[in-house]
């Protein structure tokens, strides 16, 4: 049944004392607790909640005399369902599906500590938006969030998942970038997908084309009328093996036909510690590091999602190797010039 916002407010605290600290906290405790946080009145409407907590919500509340304080006797129960929207419950269910696939033996470990987040989230929304505002009638922002743009076509990545564990064949409308309008310009594909990479908040799938005889990479923004198909994959073991080491060596998701080669990079010192605490790829290494600059060793084969980058860090970075390199970051730096 629907619960007013007072009773959210009440549920929501007494899940988070029972969830958090269990039998710390007795009945008299939990309601001066309550009677401070939402004004309730007497302990009899604390009882009343619990109890209605035990009836309608299936919350195994229980209580230890000896230690004389409430706890759950299963210690996994949480009331979100009570604190997110059907939206946020299907979005917590397609980052099950993520997770399952991307943390493997560890998903149970890291959706626990996401779904922890999710409820510290909440905490800050009930903070910085108040009921009442301020005195003013005007509510100050005092949490700001930078809005990221995400990649289309999101719904696809548990599809896709679920198509790679089953091992069955995708079939799909596909628009290249240069033609905007899907409708007239899309293809059909045909696909046995091997892989999901997820760059810069958008996805891609990786999978070997039959027709082509090779592998191919398709951005999930550009897709449409995605299906399963009941026929198997057939990936060419040498495909799967050039696919699972695919990004050992490359930056993003451009393929490339050029070498693995190590690459020299010089920053300036500021710029060194944004380098030292984010890496560009795994295969960094920091060769030297003073107060003059900060040189760091990739092990990568150059590409044009690499290129980009590298420009992003301005006047802030030099390519010291290969000449290459340094040569093509010269050039398009000069091609930028001529456009002003």
């Amino acid at each position: 049944m629907p619960i007013t916002r007072s009773a959210f407010q009440r549920y929501r605290l007494i899940d988070e004392v029972i969830s958090r600290y269990p039998r710390r906290y007795s009945k008299q405790a939990l309601f001066e607790l309550l009677q401070d946080r939402c004004g309730i009145r007497s302990v009899s409407s604390l009882e009343k909640d619990i109890q209605r907590l035990r009836e309608d919500h299936n919350a195994p509340i229980a209580y230890d005399k000896r230690r004389n304080g409430y706890y759950y006797t299963n210690p996994q129960f949480r009331l979100l369902r009570l604190m997110l929207t059907p939206d946020d419950m299907e979005a917590l269910d397609y980052a099950r599906e993520v997770l399952a696939a991307t943390q493997g033996a560890s998903v149970v470990a890291e959706l626990t500590n996401a779904l922890q987040k999710v409820r510290q989230s909440l905490d800050i929304v009930r903070e910085v938006r108040p009921e009442d505002g301020n005195a003013s009638g005007m509510q100050r922002k005092v949490v700001y969030v930078e809005e990221k743009v995400l990649g289309g076509n999101r719904q696809y990545v548990p599809v896709l998942i679920r198509a790679v564990n089953q091992n069955r064949q995708v079939s799909f409308q596909y628009r290249k970038h240069a033609d905007p309008d899907i409708e007239s310009s899309a293809s059909a594909r045909t696909l046995h997908p091997i892989l999901l990479r997820e760059v810069a908040d958008s996805w891609y799938v990786i999978g070997y084309d039959a027709l082509s005889g090779k592998e191919k990479t398709y951005a999930l923004d550009r897709m449409a009328e995605l299906e399963i198909l009941d026929e198997p994959c057939a990936v060419p073991p040498s495909v799967l093996a050039y696919v699972a080491e695919l990004f050992d060596h490359i930056y993003g998701i451009t393929d490339t036909t050029d070498p693995v080669e190590e690459i020299l990079l010089s920053f300036t010192p500021l710029f060194g510690y944004y380098v030292k605490a984010k890496p560009i790829h795994q295969t960094q290494e920091v060769l030297r590091d003073d107060e003059t600059e900060c040189i760091v060793r990739l092990r990568l084969a150059p590409n044009r999602d690499l290129l980009m980058h590298l420009r992003s860090y301005g006047e802030h970075v030099k390519v010291l190797k290969p000449a290459s390199l340094a040569e093509t970051i010269t050039e398009s730096l000069r091609t930028t010039l001529g456009r002003y």
